[in-house]
């Protein structure tokens, strides 16, 4: 007879928090395995969930990429080999020590912090390897959990991931999910406060079209900045304009918003078309704009926008190659010491953000379950109008990881 059911739930919470500064000099990109390939599993990650959709998106690749990863180690033979495939990362002997390396990068900035939490039913007991790899290269702390009793167990997780993102995610586990069956819930959250370089004055906000289409439009508050220099590249082959909106302070920048706006108000679908269904490497497409910006005077208008996301990734995850790790093939033996036979069951995300005058706040929850089988100065200024459709990342410059991605196709005005 088949062993009983076990569920795994891997679950990710990630927040960003930016408000606004002044500017700084660029830093040099550390380029790893993980960075390169998180950038890549962003292009197929934004391609599945979010591209020709009818509504706005916020996805986090990054920490999707980490739960994931975190997972993988527990994978042996061809599940494993799923896994990297599936996170686009080529074999690598440091894997470990770059994903070690992204997260100390990313912790080094007072404004990030990165929190991982394992999960584990009294009767389990963690394979010793795969805890000192949790704990050593992911930071992972550990905790038992009675996963028979659903309510209990779910508001100890979820108070954790509120508590970690400033109560911006809540209830990312439903109690009716944890069963007696559970035996892991692996947890990760990101929290990201800063300030932009350069801020939104308030007084300059004013009414103006915001296009759906190309003669439909709303009236929406569009935040202005004028006078100022920002990196910008047009690219006119490709019919797009990129903007980088830094965050920080006088001495450090680490983090910016790329905004990459079509030339022309019903230019989005080709946009994402030629940025994310291509074989050309995202992280190269990406890190070759971003070389490609000049220092210029731009006058930018910027729609104040808020959007929430919540995302099966089941078959995003069996998409992108991994749908043994779905299946009673899946071996995920070397989690635990006596080999409990394990599958993915579920992976969802919850996200969020907001742009405002202030700045930016944002936050992502992502859950994954395991079933047991079980960019020359202008004379005049460039204007940088995102009134049409656009896309939005939020990087992180040492390692050039893409930390949040998304789009705007329209502004929901709040009812008041």
């Amino acid at each position: 007879m088949a062993p009983p059911k076990t569920v795994v739930v891997l679950s990710l919470a990630c927040f960003l928090l930016t408000v606004s500064v002044s500017q700084v000099k660029m830093s040099e990109a550390l380029n790893t395995a993980v960075s390169a390939a998180n950038n890549d599993f962003t292009k197929d990650v934004y391609w599945d969930l979010a591209a020709n959709k009818a509504d706005n998106a916020i996805i986090s690749p990054l920490s999707l990429h980490v739960v994931l990863g975190l997972a993988s180690f527990g994978a042996a033979g061809s599940t494993a080999e799923a896994m990297m495939k599936g996170l686009r990362i080529k074999h690598s002997e440091t894997l470990l020590k770059d994903y070690k390396g992204i997260i100390d990068q990313l912790s080094k900035s007072p404004e990030l912090k990165i929190a991982n939490k394992i999960y584990f039913a009294q009767d389990v007991k963690l394979n010793p390897t795969y805890q000192t790899q949790a704990v050593d290269n992911f930071y992972s702390d550990l905790d038992k959990a009675d996963f028979s009793n659903g309510q209990v167990a779910a508001k100890q997780i979820n108070d954790w991931v509120s508590n970690h993102t400033n109560d911006k995610i809540k209830n990312l586990i439903e109690p009716s999910s944890l069963t007696a069956d559970t035996k892991l819930v692996l947890v990760n959250a990101i929290h990201f406060k800063g300030k932009w370089a350069t801020p939104f004055k308030p007084e300059f906000t004013k009414d103006g079209p915001f296009y759906l289409d190309e003669t439909n439009s709303v009236q929406v508050p569009m935040m202005r900045i004028k006078e100022s220099f920002y990196m910008y590249e047009e690219m006119g082959d490709d019919g797009f304009k990129m903007l980088e909106l830094p965050y920080g302070s006088k001495d450090e920048q680490r983090f910016s918003m790329h905004i990459f706006l079509p030339n022309k108000r019903t230019g989005l679908a080709a946009l994402e078309k030629k940025f994310f269904q291509t074989n050309e490497s995202f992280a190269e497409k990406f890190g070759n704009i971003v070389k490609s910006t000049y220092s210029s005077e731009v006058e930018v208008t910027l729609p104040k926008f808020k959007i929430e996301s919540t995302w099966d990734m089941n078959d995003l995850c069996k998409h992108l190659g991994m749908e043994v790790a779905f299946s009673d093939k899946a071996d995920f033996s070397l989690m635990t010491e006596n080999k409990m036979p394990l599958q993915i069951s579920q992976v969802i995300q919850k996200a969020f953000i907001e742009v405002n005058e202030e700045g930016t706040e944002a936050a992502a929850a992502t859950g994954v379950q395991f079933v047991n089988y079980s960019f020359t100065l202008p004379k005049k200024p460039r204007e940088f109008k995102a009134a049409p459709p656009f896309i939005y990342a939020i990087r992180h410059k040492d390692t050039n990881a893409v930390l949040f991605v998304g789009n705007i196709r329209k502004i929901i005005m709040e009812k008041h």
